[in-house]
């Protein structure tokens, strides 16, 4: 199969529903002799057009009811069309309902073979692959009972050890990497990585931008059953986030600019960057060591500052979002060493201060404030807020001006980071988000010792090496300082 092959082709796809108040209200549509309707139409999906190719890993986000998981049994087969083509191109192994397909009567190991004979294996096929299924499900000897004496966990185990094991062309996955305590759900994502990186096309529904963010390669969004977004994942996430801070007057104006973003290919790339996206489809867990947009020079042109933090011009966030619902402006984010020195580039392992200016035009009560900290695949790495440390702001009054500072250790690894802020109030009827700024700036780290190799954080490792010879010990140890 080619790599740039399209195994999954989607033309003007709609799928509609009859709702019936009343149960009796089917029969009586069916045997009215003038053909009267007796139900409301419901139109889960309209229109959809969406191509994916061979290797993807496409995120499919949106809130509840939109279309997401039908839009996914319509790939899967499970559901047709109400009209449209759907051309689907390798085996698809869909974890949409886990234990569907299964028998409440049959035991663990007969619904093995009853599931891998619905799509297609032989029992001779079935026999190669049983011990991994088994050792991945962790039910031990319930395999040879009922499925009916289960718990819920347990089908859910023993359905996702059936499903990945099969090792299909297309896996789709909806929202069904919760299952069984925290020790599985950290296995069931280990065997997901090996799909993302084996080439295998994914189709993942997630309410989560940042899982989304981490895991996925491109992004569609659908929102009352239309895509009104596809595009890179940090992209997308993006703007669906802005969206879930609007209020609800200001909701369709976001849609309509939204609307014609979608159409403009050329400006969907330019407007936001976030890292090399071309090669996230290779380690999407990896960091990468490369400028925020390609107008930037190369990560090592600044070796003429030497090994100190310093601040460089050019380093800016094309990413950043503002939205405000509240007369308040955030002004001036920037991060200074302690000896009050402005900086982008920071040393890893060193303190500094990231601070911001408040200006309130409108009188706001219970203020308080959050600061969040991800890398270039928006992926969340911390997170922390001003009224969980006891500093909400009872009261602030028009005119006034608050300085805000957030002291912290970089002990995050070489790479570019991106910090932004949000800003909430407090009241009988709930918490509000008044403003938020997506990416308000990004930094770089730098390392003047870089001992550990991969990852995020700075862990501060020490290796130790113990050679035991014939009742001689020898001690070798390196300690990172």
């Amino acid at each position: 199969m080619d790599a740039n092959e399209t195994v999954i082709d989607l033309k003007n796809v709609s799928r509609s529903y009859k709702l019936y108040s009343r149960k009796s209200d089917r029969i009586r549509e069916t045997l009215d002799p003038f053909r009267k309707n007796y139900h409301q139409p419901f139109v889960a999906l309209k229109n959809i057009n969406l191509e994916v190719r061979k290797g993807e890993v496409l995120g499919i986000l949106g809130r509840n009811g939109s279309g997401k998981s039908t839009l996914l049994k319509i790939i899967a087969g499970i559901l047709p069309p109400s009209s449209g083509t759907v051309s689907v191109n390798g085996h698809v192994v869909p974890l949409i309902e886990l234990g569907a397909g299964f028998s409440h009567e049959f035991t663990g190991l007969e619904n093995i073979y009853f599931y891998n004979s619905i799509h297609g294996f032989s029992s001779e096929e079935t026999d190669a692959m049983l011990d991994d299924i088994i050792e991945f499900a962790e039910i031990g000897e319930f395999i040879h009972q009922p499925l009916k004496v289960y718990s819920s966990g347990m089908r859910a185990r023993l359905a996702f050890a059936v499903s990945v094991n099969i090792k299909p062309d297309i896996l789709i996955l909806d929202e069904i990497l919760s299952v069984g305590d925290e020790l599985f759900k950290r296995k069931c994502f280990t065997k997901m990585e090996e799909f993302f990186r084996g080439g295998k096309t994914v189709l993942f529904v997630s309410h989560s931008a940042n899982t989304i963010s981490e895991l996925c390669t491109r992004c569609v969004w659908i929102n009352n059953g239309q895509i009104v977004l596809d595009g890179k994942p940090g992209l997308v996430t993006s703007m669906y986030n802005r969206l879930l801070h609007k209020k609800p007057d200001e909701v369709e104006a976001l849609l309509e600019e939204i609307g014609t973003l979608n159409r403009n290919e050329s400006l969907k790339t330019s407007m936001y960057v976030r890292g090399n996206d071309a090669e996230a489809d290779v380690g999407r867990n990896l960091r990468y060591d490369r400028m925020p947009d390609d107008e930037n020079p190369p990560i090592d042109r600044d070796i003429s500052s030497g090994n100190r933090a310093h601040f460089l011009p050019e380093l800016r966030a094309k990413s950043t979002r503002i939205d405000y619902n509240a007369d308040i402006q955030l002004v001036d984010p920037g991060i200074i060493t302690l000896q009050d020195e402005q900086v982008n580039v920071l040393i890893s392992g060193d303190e500094y201060q990231f601070r911001f200016m408040t200006v309130f035009n409108e009188q706001l009560k219970n203020v308080w404030f959050r600061v969040i900290f991800s890398n270039q695949k928006g992926q969340l790495l911390s997170a922390m807020n001003t009224m969980k440390t006891g500093m909400e702001l009872a009261v602030a009054e028009p005119g006034e001006q608050l300085a805000v500072s957030w002291k912290f250790r970089c002990n995050l690894l070489r790479g570019y980071y991106y910090i932004g802020i949000s800003v909430f109030t407090t009241t009988i009827e709930g918490t509000s988000n008044v403003a938020l700024v997506t990416d308000a700036l990004v930094f770089r780290v730098i390392e003047t010792d870089p001992v550990q190799q991969g990852g995020f954080v700075r862990m501060n490792i020490q290796p130790e090496i113990v050679r035991v010879n014939a009742g001689k010990t020898d001690i070798s140890e390196n300690t990172e300082k």
